[in-house]
C-alpha cells in the first residue's frame, strides 16, 4: 500500500538495509558483476551484461521496451534483465554484492550510493567517458562521490513542491499564495485561514514536522544542511526552530492535530486526507505530481516551497536524483554496460520511451525532445524543474553511511513533539544527537 509517508521517500529513500553491513566483504579488491571478475572492459558493441532495477508494473514495461529499442541498434550486445520488488531489492543487492555477484548495470539509490561507491562496488563513470555535457547544471554533481568519482547517473530528476487543491481555497474564499514569495508563516497564516473557513474536517495544510525534504530545505536555508564532512550539518538551534514551526502548524489549526495527522501519514494515497480533498496544501517530491493529479481531476497546482526571506532566489531548492544508474566496477563489460547507460540517459529515442516515470531527464535535449508528448500533469512536473532552475543552491552532500536511518528519527522526534511529551527544543536535540550516533 502507497502511504501518504511512504510516497515522499518511494524512489527516494530506502528501508533499512538488513545485511547491508555484508558490504564489507565486498572490498576494493573483491569481484562482482556477471562473471565479472575484471578485464579491459571488453567492446561496447558487443558482448553480454546484467541489469538489475527495482520497479512497478509500468517501470518494468519501459525498461524491457527500452532494452528491445536498444537491441535493434546493437544487436550483438545480450542484456539480461533483473526486475525486482521495492521491498526486497536492497537486500538481494547486498547478497549479491557480498557474494562477488553485483550486476553490471544497477538502479541505485542516493540514500545507499556513498555505502556501496565507498567500498569499490561502482566504476567512476566520467573516468569510463560517459557523456554528461547535455545535463542541466547542478544535476551530474549529485551523482559524485568523494575519492570515487562519478559513481552514478541521474535516471530523472526531482525538487521539492508543494501541492496545492485550488478547490479547498475556492471554498475558503482564500487566494492561491505567489510561491515567489511567501514566507513559512506565511503558509501557515494561508492555512489558518483555510482551515477557519471551510467545514470541520477540512484543513489548510498537512502536518510537515517530520517530512526529510522540507527539514533539510529549512535547514538549507539557515546556511546549514543536513550532511557536511559525513556528519550532521545542522546545529540543535535549526533543529529546534523547525519543530517550532510544525507545532505552530497544530497550535494554529492550520494543519490536523498529533492523532489525525499520524493515521494520515499511514494512510494510502487515495485515502489521505489531501487525497480525498480535505487539504488545502501538501508537499511532494516533483516526480510524485502525476499520481497525485490523477486524484483531482489534473486540478493541482505545483507551488515552490516557502523562504525564510520572502524571495524565491533564496530558497535553497536543489535538483535531487529520483533514482540513477551505476555501472559495476568489477564488470568484465564495462564498456557495453556504460555505452548502454549513455543510451538511457542521453538518447532521445530512449527518453521517448522511458517518459518521466523515472523523473524528469537531467539531459535538456531529452527533455526537449519528449515534452511534446507529455500528458499535462506530466508537464506540470517538467515545467515547476524548468521554473526553478536559475534559483537552485548548491547540490547537497551524498547521504553518508547510517543516513539511512534519518527519516524514522526525524518521525519518532516530531510525533513526540506533536502529542506534547516532549518540547520543540527536546526534540531538536534528540534528533540531532540521534542522527549523530547513527552516522557513528
Amino acid at each position: 500500500m502507497l502511504t501518504r509517508r511512504t510516497a515522499l521517500t518511494l524512489g527516494l529513500a530506502v528501508p533499512g538495509l538488513a545485511g547491508l553491513a555484508s558490504l564489507a566483504a565486498c572490498g576494493p579488491n573483491a569481484t562482482s558483476g556477471g562473471g565479472s571478475g575484471g578485464s579491459d572492459g571488453g567492446s561496447a558493441d558487443s558482448g553480454s551484461f546484467r541489469l538489475a532495477w527495482w520497479g512497478n508494473p509500468t517501470r518494468n514495461e519501459n525498461t524491457t521496451n527500452v532494452i528491445a529499442a536498444y537491441k535493434e541498434e546493437k544487436p550483438d550486445v545480450t542484456i539480461s534483465p533483473e526486475p525486482g520488488e521495492w521491498s526486497g531489492y536492497w537486500d538481494k543487492l547486498a547478497t549479491q554484492t557480498a557474494g562477488g555477484d553485483f550486476p553490471d548495470v544497477v538502479q541505485m539509490d542516493e540514500k545507499y550510493l556513498a555505502e556501496y561507491a565507498g567500498r569499490g562496488a561502482l566504476l567512476d563513470l566520467a573516468g569510463a567517458g560517459l557523456d554528461t555535457s547535455k545535463f542541466v547544471d547542478g544535476s551530474v554533481e549529485v551523482g559524485e562521490v568523494k575519492d570515487v568519482g562519478l559513481a552514478a547517473i541521474n535516471a530523472g530528476l526531482n525538487a521539492f513542491t508543494v501541492l496545492v487543491n485550488p478547490d479547498v481555497f475556492e471554498a475558503a474564499g482564500v487566494d492561491v499564495p505567489d510561491d515567489t514569495t511567501w514566507t513559512w508563516d506565511e503558509m501557515i497564516e494561508t492555512a489558518a485561514q483555510i482551515t477557519e473557513a471551510t467545514e470541520d474536517g477540512t484543513y489548510g495544510m498537512t502536518q510537515m514536522g517530520t517530512v526529510q525534504g522540507l527539514f533539510q530545505l529549512w535547514v538549507r536555508q539557515a546556511g546549514q544542511d543536513q550532511y557536511k564532512d559525513g556528519k550532521a550539518g545542522f546545529d540543535a538551534a535549526a533543529a529546534t526552530s523547525w519543530f517550532e514551526w510544525a507545532k505552530k502548524i497544530q497550535d494554529s489549526k492550520a494543519g490536523p492535530g498529533a492523532d489525525a495527522s499520524v493515521e494520515d501519514s499511514t494512510a494510502a494515497m487515495d485515502q489521505s486526507l489531501f487525497g480525498t480533498g480535505k487539504i488545502g496544501m501538501t508537499v511532494a517530491w516533483s516526480n510524485q505530481v502525476v499520481a497525485n493529479d490523477a486524484l483531482h481531476d489534473g486540478k493541482l497546482q505545483v507551488l515552490r516551497p516557502p523562504s525564510t526571506s520572502g524571495s524565491a532566489a533564496e530558497a535553497q531548492l536543489w535538483y535531487k536524483a529520483s533514482m540513477y544508474w551505476a555501472v559495476s566496477a568489477k564488470s568484465a563489460n564495462s564498456a557495453a554496460a556504460v555505452a548502454f547507460v549513455d543510451y538511457l540517459v542521453n538518447s532521445p529515442d530512449a527518453g521517448k520511451i522511458l517518459s518521466v516515470e523515472r523523473g524528469v531527464p537531467g539531459n535538456l535535449d531529452v527533455r526537449e525532445a519528449i515534452t511534446p508528448d507529455l500528458d499535462e500533469s506530466s508537464k506540470k512536473a517538467v515545467d515547476f524543474l524548468d521554473a526553478i532552475e536559475s534559483e537552485l543552491g548548491a547540490a547537497p552532500e551524498i547521504t553518508p553511511q547510517g543516513g539511512g536511518e534519518f527519516e524514522d528519527i526525524l518521525t519518532r522526534a516530531g510525533q513526540d513533539m506533536l502529542f506534547g511529551t516532549i518540547t520543540p527544543a527536546d526534540a531538536g536535540q534528540r534528533l540531532l544527537d540521534e542522527l549523530n550516533s547513527a552516522l557513528s
